[in-house]
């Protein structure tokens, strides 16, 4: 009789299986509120591979310019590939525009990363390799690139993927039709301010107390798909320093797609690769009469250049390294020593060989890189309060 039964048996044990399979996303949305977007993260991960659209909007009556980084990630490698791009309205406020070129170069670039290293090519150059210990050797100038280096939450860092993790959510999310949720949730704006490009980041240290809105999107499998956030907090505490003046919006964003899909491989191939350590030097550690090229090192600054011989073709020519050192009366309103530092330049193109001076390569005339500090002292004796600027400067001839 027992074994009549068997088949049976069976045969509801298999109707009943689909019954205890768990929902889509039930891994994700199983779970509290609050571990509800780390168990996304690591379900994006499992996915293994991805398409990824980041993008940083500033708005201006002129119109808008774009940071829009698009590529593909290899969870599993830990490698990623991006093309990276800056476009401006017409009418975009030149000023502001100039700010935001020092962190995207003309033109397109493509970025791969592995771990911990950053390859970096412009157009059909070769590949620039920015390990670690390249980017300690040349300079904070560098952490523009090394902050898309392959993090814990995803291999192209740099992005609202980064925020997404260390976000609690605190009401339950809407549900759409299709199974997918949608949260709206806060972050500090210390913490959305690393989205914004090295150079901007370092003109404040104070972001503030009010928060960034965030709307995050899960798909029904509970990995993420879209995260928007309005950075107006961001930007109003830029306005207060006199930053991005004309930009009136600030907005990022950031999709994925294609999970499992092949991609191409992060690390690059086919073509020459070198080491950013090696080729690439500090503009301020450069002699004077020493030449230099901009245009392939993937940096949207003169700070760190590529040397080369006077014979081979160039963007730059130093001129001299030049110190500011002053101590002015009273409490001064100075933002910078840029002012004095441009006088050093002039006494020195001056005194530069006259070659130098009248047209031919260097008909574009001088310009400056350096950073100053702006200090106050207090002297015994009657002399009272004073100002003091001190800082460091390349001075260098434009080559046409």
């Amino acid at each position: 009789m027992a074994a009549l039964l068997l088949p049976a048996l069976i045969g509801a044990a298999a109707c009943a299986a689909p019954e205890d399979r768990p929902e889509p996303g039930e891994a994700v949305y199983g779970l509290p509120l609050a571990e509800q977007f780390q168990a996304a993260t690591d379900a994006t991960r499992e996915a293994g591979t991805a398409g990824f659209l980041s993008t940083l909007v500033y708005g201006a009556a002129g119109g808008d310019a774009v940071h829009e980084a698009k590529g593909s990630q290899d969870y599993g490698r830990g490698t990623s590939r991006a093309t990276l791009s800056l476009t401006a309205g017409r009418h975009f406020p030149a000023e502001d525009l100039e700010l935001l070129r020092r962190s995207a170069p003309e033109g397109k670039q493509t970025v791969a990363t592995a771990e911990d290293d950053v390859y970096v090519r412009n157009g059909d150059s070769a590949w620039l390799r920015y390990t670690p210990e390249a980017v300690n050797e040349l300079g904070e100038t560098i952490g523009v690139i090394a902050a898309h280096a392959a993090g814990d939450t995803a291999p192209y860092s740099g992005t609202l993927a980064d925020l997404v993790p260390r976000v609690i959510p605190r009401e339950k999310p809407e549900r759409r039709e299709d199974g997918s949720r949608v949260y709206r949730v806060t972050a500090l704006p210390e913490v959305a301010a690393e989205l914004l490009p090295r150079d901007l980041q370092s003109l404040q240290r104070d972001w503030g107390t009010e928060p960034v809105q965030l709307t995050v999107g899960l798909d029904a499998d509970g990995r993420l798909a879209s995260v928007t956030a309005d950075l107006g907090p961001v930007l109003a505490r830029l306005h207060e320093r006199k930053v991005l003046g004309e930009v009136k919006r600030l907005r990022a964003s950031y999709e994925l797609s294609a999970f499992g899909e092949p991609v191409r491989a992060g690390v690059p191939g086919g073509r020459p690769v070198e080491d950013a350590g090696k080729v690439l030097a500090p503009i301020g550690t450069l002699d004077d009469g020493r030449c230099a090229a901009t245009g392939d090192t993937g940096l949207g600054t003169r700070t760190v250049v590529r040397p080369v011989d006077c014979a081979d073709r160039h963007d730059l020519r130093v001129l001299a390294q030049v110190k500011v050192d002053r101590v002015l009366p009273g409490k001064q309103d100075i933002a910078n020593g840029d002012s004095y530092a441009r006088v050093e330049c002039e006494r020195a193109l001056a005194a530069a060989p006259e070659d130098w001076q009248r047209g031919g390569a260097y008909a574009q005339g001088f310009g400056l890189v350096g950073s100053s500090q702006v200090g106050s002292t207090f002297r015994m004796g009657g002399d009272g309060a004073g100002t003091t600027v001190a800082g460091d400067y390349t001075c260098f001839l434009r080559a046409s």
